[in-house]
């Protein structure tokens, strides 16, 4: 499966299904599903924002599970501006259904891009 990493609290977000567009510079045209993967980054200042402990927040786990339903490129009537992105002109918006926040996250070693999940942990390499 197709595997993206965020930094938290973003990763969070969309988890519980406050975030449902994933905004970013290039566009990426993949269809299905896609684990969203919790990086070790954390924006202190977020997290606080949005309630959440920067703490304890999750790190280095696989947090949930989105159907990506396509790319637009913004301004996208489709897609409108919220609190959880950047949505300046010119840049993409990847759209998030289907999120399926996991109840327990799946500890997993991220990548920078796109990369392949198998769904294993750490531990079962």
């Amino acid at each position: 499966m197709k595997a993206i990493t965020l930094w938290q609290p973003w990763a969070s977000l969309i988890a519980d299904g406050r975030k449902t567009i994933e905004t970013r510079p290039r566009p990426w045209r993949h269809t299905g599903w896609v684990a969203i993967h919790a990086g070790k980054q954390v924006d202190r200042e977020a997290c606080v924002r949005f309630g959440y402990d920067p703490d304890t927040i999750v790190r280095g786990a696989v947090v949930a599970i989105v159907m990506m339903n396509g790319c637009v490129q913004f301004p996208n009537k489709s897609a409108p501006p919220d609190i959880y992105g950047d949505f300046t002109p010119g840049r993409y918006g990847y759209m998030l259904t289907d999120i399926k926040g996991l109840v327990k996250p799946v500890p997993a070693s991220g990548s920078q891009g796109i990369w392949e999940w198998n769904g294993k942990t750490r531990n079962d390499d």
